[in-house]
């Protein structure tokens, strides 16, 4: 891998890991620091809000950013088919989560009984990340051979799309 292509490789890793990494910090409340502007405070991790609300999107935007470097460095060093098939693999299993997960509450509203394991996150998880080893085995090998610019403007178009459906009840009260 020349220089010119490592540097390609770091940033469309990086547009893509920073898009999914700050998805799931959103989801799971994951900040490196909280921010408490009512008094001034910046406290490590989550921590709650005391006087004021606890703005946590520094902390979200931190870990994102510090993720986002250490998995683009880490694919520009390794080959660039390792990398195509890396994030084939986790669309495919991101794709595969809503999709499990929607399906499972879907059915959990509409059930007679209680079916409290539907609501479980990590059986989603898991059902996805089965999936999307038999989507990434059977695929073609040509989707996998060398790493789709494309990548960088399809992965964040999904992660707002995400972010505006976990937004919504936000902007419509």
């Amino acid at each position: 891998m020349t220089a010119s292509s490592k540097v390609a490789v770091f940033t469309i890793v990086f547009g893509v890991a920073f898009a999914a990494i700050y998805v799931i910090c959103t989801e799971m409340n994951l900040p490196l620091v909280t921010y408490h502007p009512a008094i001034g405070e910046v406290d490590v991790l989550w921590v709650p809000e005391r006087r004021g609300p606890a703005m946590y999107w520094y902390g979200w935007m931190l870990t994102s950013l510090i993720g986002a470097l250490a998995l683009a460095w880490l694919a520009s060093v390794v080959p660039e088919q390792w990398v195509q098939r890396a994030i084939f693999f986790g669309c495919a299993a991101a794709v595969g989560y809503l999709i499990f997960y929607t399906v499972a509450l879907f059915i959990y509203d509409r059930a007679t009984v209680e079916l409290e394991f539907l609501k479980s996150r990590p059986l989603a998880v898991a059902a996805a990340l089965v999936a999307a080893a038999g989507i990434s085995f059977f695929a073609p090998s040509r989707w996998q051979q060398r790493l789709w610019p494309g990548w960088v403007w399809l992965v964040p178009m999904g992660a707002l799309t995400v972010l505006a459906y976990y937004l919504t009840p936000f902007f419509t009260r």
